[in-house]
């Protein structure tokens, strides 16, 4: 479910439900661990293509940059009960991590109702990337249901997982519903975690479907392969 790192603090229902987090990352593969630099994700995610297949649209670093700053002022302003889900929500924190990379690219078919993204993220320790994906699964099995207080209005988030074709070993899938004062907003990920790199593909949007799952598994298994 995350507060994550792919779009900025609009409405508080927006902001609560940002996209693209490590959120719900299942345990990873047996490649070797290793951390991968901005370039190589960049051009992992740029070689990307969606459904319609077309490369993805990689978000410019100053976008980006701006977005992780409004992402971590949101985290400084929120309060989860239950409090022990409060590292769920916000997926571990990687993409604040001292020396985290991240390249994030967009489906040219996404709409002002439904936003398919893909998120990378890598230059953090083993330990935690370990860390997070191994207490993903119970952690969403335990936050099904979260109230949090967003800057002073109380927003409701429910998560449910789902099950998941994608090829890439250990991959998980769930979708989340986040509603608010400002309305509601839903979202769909599928995530893993394959040699130091944490892997989420996601739909997000007020018209989102489990049909979209699908296309979401596609992007993030062809990301996988890239990495070697």
């Amino acid at each position: 479910m995350g507060l994550t790192a792919c779009s900025g603090a609009g409405t508080s229902t927006d902001a609560a439900s940002a996209p693209a987090s490590e959120a719900g990352t299942p345990t990873p593969t047996e490649a070797p661990f290793r951390t991968y630099s901005k370039a190589e994700l960049t051009s992992m995610v740029g070689d990307v293509r969606d459904a319609k297949g077309t490369r993805l649209m990689v978000m410019p670093e100053d976008r980006l940059a701006d977005t992780l700053k409004q992402v971590k002022d949101l985290l400084a302003n929120v309060t989860v009960e239950p409090a022990a889900c409060a590292n769920f929500l916000t997926g571990g924190g990687i993409q604040m991590e001292e020396g985290a990379t991240i390249s994030i690219g967009a489906s040219a078919s996404s709409t002002a109702e439904t936003a398919n993204l893909l998120s990378l993220f890598s230059g953090v320790s083993e330990d935690k990337v370990k860390a997070v994906s191994e207490k993903s699964a119970k952690d969403l099995a335990a936050c099904g249901n979260v109230q949090m207080t967003i800057m002073g209005e109380v927003v409701q988030a429910s998560s449910k997982a789902l099950p998941t074709s994608a090829k890439t070993p250990g991959a998980i899938a769930y979708r989340s519903t986040v509603a608010g004062t400002a309305g509601s907003q839903n979202q769909l990920f599928v995530s893993a975690v394959k040699s130091g790199v944490v892997l989420v593909a996601q739909s997000t949007g007020t018209k989102v479907e489990d049909s979209e799952l699908p296309k979401l598994e596609a992007m993030l298994d062809e990301a996988a392969d890239l990495i070697k």
